[in-house]
């Protein structure tokens, strides 16, 4: 088994990613503009496989969030972002591929919480695309045992199905990325006000929140940086072609189970079994049928580890 990425608590409101957007070097940020410039600020037209437009607002904004990503201090944040979250990079990847979704999806994850699966703000959001509780339904569920906000892999899918469900109602993906940071109903309203129905008019004329209006063209910087590193002489890491990322089994538990006494008896890194299963806010099985996550092919071990616990309890 492959080493997971910490699963520690983590604030976003705090993370490099923000910090780079109000505590940066102002004149290595001047240099990447003129850097921007003097490739006359490349036109960008298409960001994984989300269309753009050549307008001057649109073009403006994408860069300046560029420049401010080609920093040092941005360059480097990015690196190690990337770096640590390939875990979760490449399961996300697979399931764009499968849902036949747009590839720069794959970084919107970093946007919202830098692929940290137990990250939180100050707003109440948690996970890896950072739910807040009144966004949760129908897609995941949360009691006094389990967050399902905070399992990397139900909470993927619960985010790509609410973002196919924002395109099927806007009907344009920057409208429905948008839709994701600020809601739907939210968009809806703001559209209803505009003459012109695109999240680039909305943001320029200020029409939905100062977060939306920078949600979407940090997005698209970070996905043309990361797409084009050599472009914009950024080194970045390789996706490892050979990782595995979402190869599971699963035991069945029906009382209460405490992670670290399985991890013991079926001689497990605790901090692996742990990291498999975040979303048990108590860190142990709730006491009723359960699935519980394991490296492939402990599934036999734990099962018979879990029949002889709970036969002594």
């Amino acid at each position: 088994m492959e080493e997971l990425p910490p699963a520690d608590e983590y604030y976003v409101d705090d993370s490099p990613l923000n910090q780079i957007l109000k505590l940066f070097d102002e004149e290595d940020y001047a240099r990447q503009k003129a850097f921007l410039e003097h490739k006359q600020k490349k036109v960008i037209a298409e960001a994984g496989g989300i269309k753009l437009t050549k307008g001057k607002y649109e073009q403006e904004i994408i860069h300046e969030y560029i420049a401010r990503y080609m920093t040092r201090f941005g360059k480097e944040s990015l690196y190690k972002i990337l770096d640590d979250g390939e875990y979760y990079r490449l399961y996300v990847r697979e399931e764009l591929k499968k849902r036949n979704m747009p590839a720069i999806l794959e970084y919107l994850p970093l946007v919202e919480s830098e692929y940290k699966p137990l990250a939180k703000s100050r707003s109440g959001a948690r996970g890896l695309w950072q739910f807040m509780e009144n966004s949760m339904h129908p897609f995941l569920k949360k009691n006094e045992w389990f967050d399902e906000r905070l399992d990397p892999w139900k909470s993927t899918s619960a985010a790509l199905s609410k973002l196919q469900d924002n395109y099927k109602m806007f009907d344009d993906w920057p409208l429905a990325i948008g839709a994701y940071n600020c809601g739907a109903g939210a968009m809806r309203r703001a559209l209803k006000n505009s003459p012109v129905k695109t999240f680039w008019y909305l943001s320029e004329h200020n029409l939905i929140p100062e977060e939306t209006i920078n949600y979407v063209p940090k997005l698209i910087a970070i996905n043309e940086i990361a797409e084009n590193g050599e472009e914009y002489k950024v080194e970045l890491p390789k996706i490892s072609e050979t990782r595995h990322f979402a190869d599971f089994d699963y035991a069945t538990t029906s009382t209460k189970i405490s992670l670290e006494r399985l991890a013991q008896e079926i001689r497990l890194d605790y901090n692996t079994l742990k990291s498999l299963n975040t979303e048990l806010i108590q860190e142990k099985t709730p006491p009723y049928k359960y699935q519980l996550r394991l490296p492939m092919g402990m599934k036999l071990a734990a099962q018979e580890a879990i029949q002889e616990i709970e036969d002594k309890d």
